[in-house]
């Protein structure tokens, strides 16, 4: 398979002491040097930390922002905004106007935990995307994190089992949020990332005192790939554009890490022209060849506007596609006796 960008790992959507996290964005992102990460993405709550945008050792940190309109009770419509330079105001500001203060800055953004699923027992509000007649976004979170893992909280024995591991929790994205991807990738192309939603708080219960999901944890865990037009050189504006650059064109991938290091996975399309890689575009020309390749042995799908069209257990799958559409990859494999979601691609978009 042929290479065409350099790989580059990263944590987005997480909180610092600016908002509700438990760590300073130095503090952060030492914790994301020891957990092998190229880049973070910093979005706190209504707040916006300028000029701490940087390199922090072998790790480029950015800083965006986490915005919703705060006269909704609870506070649903998340709004990742990155690439901003300056906070934008979520007070009294519908869903779409936080958007378009969003794009008028230059910036771009991406719905976060578009569904949310919170038993009683954790007493924690349920904070989807309510809003779907919006426009201007550039994609979905489509696996939160933390989302996910507090949806498994029904009960006390279960809190603390998954408490101390989370991994027999995690599964991979609500189902509905892919079924909400695969009806927008048929309107419009829309780029899909993970947010690991860290906080890194301290939680008590009775003795017990320990770290929910700590940042180390989920640095580990759910990442994205971005595969880079160019590699980063420490020049911070080069840097930076090369991320954003990445995620706005949806040239990346989600992947679990925490059961297997995915990095190296690669899908790509082929006709007698060009080669499309995700987030690309190729024209049919009668077919399309594609490929797809992972590092480890696990259950690969190719799907079709949200259909399989293709799938086998390997490292690697060939399919020839003779139909226009839109086409991911979804990656399965066995953990603690469950098949658990490895890693989603975005799109390679079909055109005839």
């Amino acid at each position: 398979m042929t290479e065409v960008a350099r790989e580059y790992i990263g944590s987005i959507h997480l909180h610092t002491t600016s908002s509700d996290g438990a760590a300073s964005h130095l503090e952060v992102a030492g914790v994301a040097a020891q957990a092998g990460l190229d880049f973070l993405i910093v979005t706190d709550h209504n707040a916006f930390a300028n000029g701490l945008d940087g390199w922090y050792g072998d790790v480029l940190l950015l800083v965006g922002e986490e915005i919703n309109d705060s006269r909704l009770d609870p506070a649903a419509n998340h709004y990742l905004a990155l690439d901003i330079n300056r906070h934008v105001p979520g007070d009294s500001a519908s869903s779409q106007e936080i958007i378009d203060a969003v794009s008028a800055q230059g910036g771009f953004g991406f719905i976060a935990h578009p569904f949310e699923h919170s038993p009683p027992f954790t007493k924690e509000p349920e904070l989807p995307w309510i809003d779907w007649q919006v426009t201007g976004y550039t994609g979905l979170e489509i696996w939160n994190y933390m989302s996910e893992f507090k949806s498994y909280l029904r009960d006390l024995p279960r809190a603390l089992s998954f408490i101390l591991f989370p991994q027999a929790a995690i599964t991979g994205p609500f189902p509905e949020t892919l079924a909400k991807w695969d009806e927008l990738l048929l309107r419009q192309r829309t780029a899909a990332i993970s947010g690991t939603d860290a906080h890194g708080n301290i939680y008590r219960l009775g003795p017990l005192r320990r770290a929910l999901l700590p940042y180390e944890h989920c640095f580990k865990a759910l990442r994205t790939h971005i595969l880079a037009s160019e590699p980063l050189n420490r020049d911070l504006e080069h840097d930076r554009e090369v991320v954003h650059a990445a995620l706005k064109g949806g040239r990346s991938f989600v992947a679990y890490d925490a059961i297997g290091d995915a990095t190296g996975f690669r899908f790509q399309g082929r006709n007698d022209q060009t080669t499309a890689t995700v987030g690309g575009e190729i024209s049919l020309a009668g077919e399309v060849d594609f490929e797809i390749e992972a590092p480890l042995r696990a259950d690969l799908r190719l799907l079709r506007d949200g259909l399989v069209v293709a799938q086998q257990r390997g490292k690697s799958l060939r399919h020839t596609a003779r139909e226009a559409g839109v086409y991911r990859v979804e990656a399965h494999r066995r953990c603690l006796l469950k098949s658990r979601g490895w890693v989603f691609t975005n799109p390679i978009y079909v055109r005839l």
